[in-house]
């Protein structure tokens, strides 16, 4: 029998199912609400807060299992609510990690990253606070990674810091107040600073491993420098007289510390020139290894981004990358803490790249109060043992913050070159490697090479030299240069501003020696940037240092380094020098304005010369403005081909 049914029954159905559908809905969007995983085109996107992360606890092990999920989900975003968080080595991984430039050993790690892809962790505005030796991000083996939003920064300082507030000539002596984030204790009569104190009198005795709870670190009163509270800055112009050491070697005497009170310290003898009441000291410290957490390690990745993120402190280099391809720092940041009270950052680099390829780009950056320089970009010599074979080399890594790093790959192209005149000889492809152990590598290649290496070889993996890009970035107030770079790859510097450090602006290295830091550079284009007081150290530092270690005792026919434009720039500078320059082809120093400084007075010798070229070819000066009211000179030795024209106050004798 057929039924038919009224529109108001019809209606009355469709709405009844209409209230079905809606129920539906909110029980899916409380589900999606209060899971941690919420629907994603990409893959899943996890929340933070359904694992417990919250404020006033230790989160690594929040974070730990948010990690986890996030992978074993193939999630492509983790987010973290913003709050401040403590992360704690205690319960965080563990892991050896070979690390350029800083030191080696069992690291503890928060947020590790290994084999990731397509993967972003969003900060959300959030600040972690590191307690003791740790790391809080290091990424391995991961691809297309972005950090954003974030900020890192340590309860304790890995640095010492204290004001002079009494001076005492007629004891050599000076009076310190400790910083109030500052440990330290006297053991016979020498100051150490830790991170915590001793539960004994001779604890610092036992050797013994600790628990991880009780892991500290000490350091002596050596390798330090002093800061100004009004400017932030280096001290101006400190010569070397004022540095503290343990060993008083014009005295020859020790220093010894008495502590007066709490917090109080009176150091005598530690120096031959005695501070100025109000001047900051910093201390490093050489006893133990200095460079043990960075904040950001990154190796043999891929596609990496860093946005919207601040590092405060870190014990060494604030981002580390080595063998990695393509790195974008937009908005990345390493400052002083607000309100802190502190005057140093970093006690190393903000950055540091190690034989990378790709492109390294900054944007937008500002980089201050670091211990060393914004970055360093390079590559690394390997020493030439010997000949093992027909066409394998025994090799060595040269530096002992080297070890452990991976020279080359198959495929890899190597150049061999004389250390002495820096002149290469041969290229080279790897076939394979062989690591016998941390320090030395057997590497072999395809072509023959038993007959054809030199005595006194390094090699240099030419196959990870990167791009770098570097814009509206600002470095300031920092001990030493303000950049390096040492690589073959095209490099821009346009459009930064770098502000009173000790030493140069940018330094072009070329020294196989200390560091083996590799690379010449062959494309290099500095415009539109401003220098302004460049050389805070003392010693008439160059706004630009072009270097090339070349023994004295022989002269090769070839130039290390090659064109390098320097153009459109504002120099304002207390030094007379301005470019220091060694084995370079095709130099441009053009349409730049130089001005006297108006924040500190000229210790330029009055005779000295602002340009100084040796073995050099293909200079031009052109159209520059310099505007110290007398002449700017110029002086060439073994060079040819120079031009200067259309400048103002410039002239070579």
């Amino acid at each position: 029998m057929r039924v038919s049914l009224t529109i108001k029954q019809n209606r009355s159905i469709i709405n009844m199912r209409i209230k079905k559908l809606n129920t539906l809905l909110v029980v899916v969007t409380l589900c999606f609400a209060y899971s941690p995983v919420c629907a994603n085109a990409g893959g899943g996107i996890i929340n933070a807060k359904y694992y417990g992360i919250q404020e006033g606890i230790d989160n690594t092990p929040v974070l730990i299992k948010a990690l986890e999920a996030c992978k074993a989900q193939n999630a492509s975003k983790l987010i973290i609510p913003k709050g401040t968080y403590g992360i704690y080595p205690e319960r965080a991984h563990g892991a050896y990690r070979h690390i350029p430039n800083n030191d080696d050993g069992i690291k503890r790690i928060v947020f590790l990253l290994d084999g990731f892809k397509n993967f972003e962790i969003d900060g959300q505005g959030s600040k972690f606070i590191c307690h003791g030796q740790m790391i809080p991000f290091d990424l391995k083996n991961s691809k297309n990674i972005k950090i954003s939003n974030l900020s890192v920064d340590w309860d304790k300082p890995f640095f010492f810091q204290a004001e002079v507030v009494a001076v005492h000539p007629g004891q050599n002596a000076f009076d310190l107040a400790v910083f109030r984030e500052c440990n330290y204790e006297i053991h016979g009569d020498e100051l150490i600073f830790t991170n915590k104190k001793s539960k004994g009198e001779n604890d610092w005795l036992n050797m013994a491993p600790p628990a991880q709870e009780d892991v500290r670190w000490e350091q002596n009163i050596n390798w330090n420098i002093w800061f100004d509270p009004k400017t932030k800055a280096p001290v101006f112009n400190v010569e070397e007289a004022a540095r503290l050491h343990t060993w008083n070697t014009k005295l020859n005497k020790p220093a010894r510390a008495e502590e007066l009170g709490e917090d109080l310290v009176r150091l005598y003898d530690a120096t031959n020139r005695l501070p100025d009441v109000g001047w900051v000291l910093i201390i490093k410290g050489n006893l133990t290894k200095n460079r043990l957490s960075p904040a950001i390690h990154i190796t043999n990745c891929k596609d990496i981004i860093i946005e919207n993120t601040t590092v405060y402190h870190s014990s060494g280099i604030a981002l580390i990358v080595d063998r990695t391809e393509n790195v974008t720092l937009n908005k990345f940041n390493v400052l002083l803490p607000p309100g802190s009270g502190r005057l140093v950052s970093t006690t190393a680099d903000a950055t540091h790249f190690v034989n990378c390829k790709g492109l390294i780009k900054f944007d937008s950056c500002v980089f201050e109060n670091m211990l060393d320089d914004a970055t360093n970009v390079h590559g690394v010599y390997a020493r030439v043992i010997d000949a093992v074979g027909d066409y394998t080399l025994g090799m060595g890594r040269g530096h002992s913050q080297q070890q452990g790093f991976v020279f080359a790959e198959k495929g890899d192209k190597i150049k061999l070159l004389n250390r002495l005149s820096l002149e290469p000889y041969a290229t080279l492809t790897v076939e394979s490697v062989k690591n016998i152990n941390e320090y030395y590598f057997e590497a072999t290649f395809r072509e023959k090479v038993k007959d054809m290496v030199q005595p006194e070889s390094v090699a240099d993996n030419i196959s990870w030299q990167p791009d770098v890009d570097m814009r509206n970035c600002i470095v300031r107030r920092n001990r030493s240069r303000s950049i390096l770079i040492s690589t073959a790859g095209d490099v821009v510097i346009d459009h930064n501003k770098f502000l009173d450090c000790t030493y140069a602006g940018v330094v072009i290295p070329g020294f196989v020696d200390i560091w083996y830091e590799s690379g010449p550079v062959k494309n290099v284009i500095i415009r539109n940037n401003l220098f302004e007081d460049m050389g805070l150290g003392g010693g008439n530092a160059p706004i630009i240092d072009i270097a090339a270690n070349i023994n004295k005792k022989v002269s090769p026919p070839f130039y290390f380094h090659k064109n390098i434009i320097f153009q459109n720039n504002t120099i304002n500078t207390f030094g007379r020098i301005l470019v220091r320059a060694k084995s370079l082809e095709n130099f441009q120093f053009k349409g730049n304005k130089i001005n006297k400084s108006k924040n500190y007075p000229v210790v330029a010798p009055e005779n000295g010369a602002a340009f100084v070229f040796d073995r050099c070819k293909d200079i031009l000066i052109e159209k520059n403005d310099y505007n110290w009211g007398d002449t700017a000179t110029i002086k060439a030795y073994n060079t040819t081909g120079m031009i200067i024209r259309g400048n103002k106050n410039i002239e070579q004798r």
